[in-house]
C-alpha cells in the first residue's frame, strides 16, 4: 500500500486557521480603543448604509391644581446617523522565489501585519472623531490635576456615567500625567495597577489610556456613550493567483467595513454638531 501524504488538501484550511488566529490577534492588538466606544456592529446589517439612533429628550414634572386636567407633553426625538463608509483595503504580492528563501512564515507574517494596519485605522478613525464631535474644556496646556478634575466635572454635569469614562492621552501627555500625585500613587499601589493593553493605569477610579495615534498635548475624557462604531464586515483575506511573478505567486487582500459615529449630538446645550459626553483639551 502506497504511503498518504499529507499535502495543501489537508493541511491548506489548518493553515487558514493559522493565518486567521493571527489576524485577530493582531487586529484586537492594534486597535486599543474600539473597547472604549459603544460596539454597534449588530445594527449593521446586510442592505443597510447607515444606522440611526434615536435621541428621546425628558418630561418635565408640573404640579396640577385641584380639580384641574393636566396637560399632556410629548417627548422631543431626533437622531444621531452611523455612516458606514469606512472601506480600507491592504493587498500585497510574494515572489515565490524570494519566499521558499525566507527563514519566516511570509504570508503569517503580512497577515498579521495587515491586520495591525486596520486596526490602526480604526483608532485613527475613532480619534478623528473624537476631535469633531469633542466638547473644548476651559483651559489649554499640558494636562494637571485642576484639568483632570474641570473635565470630570464637565462630564458629570452633562450626565455622563462614571463607569463608561475613559481617558486617552497622547504620549507626551503622559509625561505630564506621571507629575500628578494622585495619578502616580494610583498607578503603583492603587488596586487597578495591572496595566492591560494600552492602559497605564488609572486617575480617580476612571481607566487611563495611552496612545501613540494622538498628537502632541492632546487628550480626551470618552464617554462610552458618546461615540460608538460598528462593522458592517469583519476584516476578511482573499486570494487570487498571479503567476506573472512567477508559479504560486499569490496576490492577497484584506478589507472590512465599518462607520464611526458620535453619539447625543446638539444634547445638554453644546452645538449640533459635538456630544456632551466628550470632553478634549483647549489645546
Amino acid at each position: 500500500m502506497a504511503d498518504a501524504i499529507h499535502g495543501n488538501t489537508e493541511l491548506g484550511s489548518t493553515k487558514q486557521d493559522l493565518i486567521a488566529a493571527r489576524v485577530q490577534r493582531e487586529l484586537q492588538f492594534a486597535a486599543k480603543l474600539f473597547p472604549i466606544v459603544t460596539d454597534v456592529s449588530q445594527f449593521a446589517v446586510k442592505g443597510a448604509k447607515s444606522i440611526a439612533f434615536p435621541k428621546l429628550g425628558s418630561f418635565t414634572a408640573v404640579d396640577r391644581a385641584s380639580g384641574t386636567a393636566g396637560d399632556a407633553t410629548v417627548i422631543a426625538s431626533t437622531i444621531d446617523t452611523l455612516d458606514l463608509d469606512k472601506k480600507p483595503y491592504v493587498a500585497w504580492i510574494v515572489d515565490p522565489n524570494d519566499e521558499i528563501q525566507s527563514t519566516l512564515n511570509f504570508q503569517l507574517e503580512a497577515a498579521g501585519r495587515a491586520a495591525s494596519a486596520h486596526g490602526r485605522r480604526l483608532d485613527n478613525d475613532i480619534i478623528t472623531e473624537l476631535e469633531t464631535v469633542g466638547v473644548a474644556t476651559a483651559v489649554a496646556g499640558d494636562i494637571t490635576r485642576d484639568i483632570v478634575l474641570d473635565m470630570r466635572e464637565q462630564y458629570l454635569e452633562n450626565e455622563g456615567l462614571m463607569d463608561m469614562a475613559s481617558f486617552v492621552v497622547s504620549v507626551d501627555q503622559e509625561k505630564a500625567l506621571l507629575k500628578v500625585d494622585e495619578f502616580t500613587r494610583n498607578d503603583v499601589y492603587g488596586p487597578n495597577s495591572v496595566i492591560r493593553a494600552g492602559q497605564i493605569g488609572t486617575l480617580y477610579g476612571i481607566p487611563v489610556l495611552r496612545h501613540s495615534g494622538l498628537g502632541a498635548s492632546t487628550y480626551y475624557l470618552v464617554g462610552k456613550d458618546g461615540i460608538c462604531a460598528g462593522f458592517q464586515r469583519q476584516p476578511a483575506m482573499g486570494s487570487q493567483d498571479a503567476n506573472e511573478y512567477g508559479v504560486g505567486a499569490q496576490r492577497w487582500a484584506m478589507d472590512t467595513l465599518y462607520g464611526v459615529q458620535g453619539k447625543q449630538l446638539g444634547e445638554k446645550g453644546v452645538l449640533a454638531t459635538e456630544s456632551p459626553l466628550i470632553i478634549k483639551d483647549a489645546n
